[in-house]
């Protein structure tokens, strides 16, 4: 169901300009990152990985939106971007975010049990780096006055994905009883001159949505942007302009069909998204939001003519705010010696079988080293702690607010800042300036399962970071 959100406040001065450029990695580069996996390195590219800069600017204040088909920008990844970005275009790096896609068929964005091609990554970085400036630049030369629009919509290429097995196991797959966000949210970024016309295209069009992108599995050796890169295209065959993704609450969202080899399926599940996005930006300025009868023009039939309005939101002042929220860490963190232990020993089981060639052995030794590499992870950036600072960034303009952290919170989480957030038109993602852990809701986090089992985070930090976020909106909004 299309649900068009309008204002009756006239649009204020908001500028906003697009660009794009390619950040295909070299061949061979260290590739995936899945537990379950064979390989190590890509063999190709399926589509092109991009980053799209989105510049926004009320005359006073300038942001930049970074939109990068990655799996994961670590803390120290994502700095560079933004260090990158702020040097080259004077804007405070506090303006600045840069967001991962999370497609999991990507480079490998850290050094863990995969070996071969790890020394591509960093080289294959630091052209991101320089990528990731050229489009920001470009975007703020491009920057023209638009109207802003905002609909939303639904679709269902996604679930949740804590599901449990009959004998009680718990597996990524699909839970129909779980919780699950389904809201596609979209923002038309249109120039001033466009009006009405089916033929009028926007600068930019922004959509949010939450699931894992996921829909390639284990045994792709391509490098893909997963559903998103796909979604993205269509919206672009359809509208114009440049389309931004911006990944949702999804730690416990996947796809309705997830880890597959056979490329269709991304391709296909992300036209499914693009289409419903489509939908909602044209109808943004071709259904009318108020219509008020103006005359009857004799004809065989009496006809009735309209003056038609199409609403727009309001959309200045531009503020943007960054900052730390600390939350609570989980008891029983794992312990760095015990945790490199282990990785050592599996890595080194993994290489023995590799020289063996004894698949079964790959198989295990693969995915117990992906444990190890996670639980090693969390020693290195919680051990002896009790607290954490989320990442937290959010951009508001009039009636809008764009919020995203560094994690991977669950869906409710996004639902109920989106409920209570004062402003009318609200996004929340995860995968935003960074990646420290998933965050599980209180009523997730005792039914265990891997994203909470691989989490630092206690049971109720989700609690403290939604009530934090909701209390910066409200001295924002007022």
């Amino acid at each position: 169901m299309l649900k068009c959100f309008s204002m009756t406040a006239p649009n204020s001065n908001l500028l906003a300009g697009v660009a794009r450029r390619c950040t295909n990695p070299p061949p061979n580069i260290a590739h995936g990152g899945w537990g379950a996996q064979k390989h190590e390195q890509a063999e190709g590219i399926d589509l092109d990985l991009w980053a799209t800069a989105l510049a926004l600017s009320d005359g006073k204040t300038t942001a930049i939106i970074l939109d990068l088909d990655i799996q994961i920008l670590t803390n120290e990844r994502a700095d560079g971007i933004r260090h990158a970005v702020s040097k080259a275009t004077g804007l405070p790096i506090d303006n600045i975010r840069a967001a991962a896609t999370h497609t999991h068929t990507g480079p490998v964005p850290y050094k863990s049990w995969i070996e071969k091609g790890y020394e591509m990554v960093g080289p294959w970085f630091e052209n991101v780096y320089r990528w990731c400036t050229e489009a920001a630049v470009e975007a703020i030369a491009n920057m023209q006055p638009v109207q802003v629009r905002a609909g939303r919509g639904q679709c269902h290429i996604n679930a949740n994905r804590r599901a449990t097995s009959p004998k009680g196991e718990k597996f990524l797959g699909i839970n129909p009883e779980g919780p699950c966000d389904r809201e596609v949210a979209v923002l038309r970024f249109d120039g001033r001159d466009d009006r009405a016309a089916s033929s009028s295209a926007p600068i930019a069009t922004l959509a949010n949505y939450a699931c894992h992108a996921t829909i390639m599995g284990p045994p792709q050796k391509l490098v893909t942007p997963d559903y998103p890169g796909a979604m993205k295209r269509v919206v672009e065959q359809a509208l114009g302009g440049k389309c931004l993704f911006i990944q949702g609450c999804a730690g416990d969202q996947g796809p309705m069909q997830g880890f597959h080899a056979n490329t269709k399926a991304y391709h296909q599940l992300g036209a499914i998204l693009g289409h419903e996005i489509a939908k909602v930006a044209l109808s943004l300025t071709n259904i009318p939001s108020s219509v008020k009868f103006s005359e009857i023009i004799p004809s065989g039939a009496p006809l009735g003519k309209y003056d038609l309005e199409f609403a727009t939101t309001r959309s200045t002042p531009l503020r943007v705010v960054s900052k730390e929220i600390q939350v609570p860490l989980r008891e029983g963190l794992p312990k760095k010696d015990e945790a490199a232990a282990k990785l050592d020993h599996w890595k080194n089981k993994l290489k023995q079988a590799r020289e063996e060639k004894n698949d079964a052995a790959i198989t295990e030794a693969t995915y117990m080293a992906r444990r190890a590499d996670i639980q090693l992870r969390m020693a290195d950036d919680f051990g002896g702690k009790t607290k954490a600072g989320v990442r937290t960034h959010i951009i508001t303009f009039g009636d809008i607010a764009i919020i995203g952290c560094n994690i991977e919170p669950f869906c409710e989480t996004g639902v109920f800042v989106k409920k209570h957030s004062p402003f009318p038109f609200t996004i929340m993602g995860g995968y935003t300036n960074g990646r420290l852990a998933y965050m599980a809701t209180p009523d997730e986090w005792p039914k265990g399962g891997y994203e909470v089992e691989n989490s630092p985070f206690g049971e109720k930090a989700s609690i403290t970071l939604q009530d934090e976020i909701i209390k910066t909106l409200k001295e924002l909004h007022a």
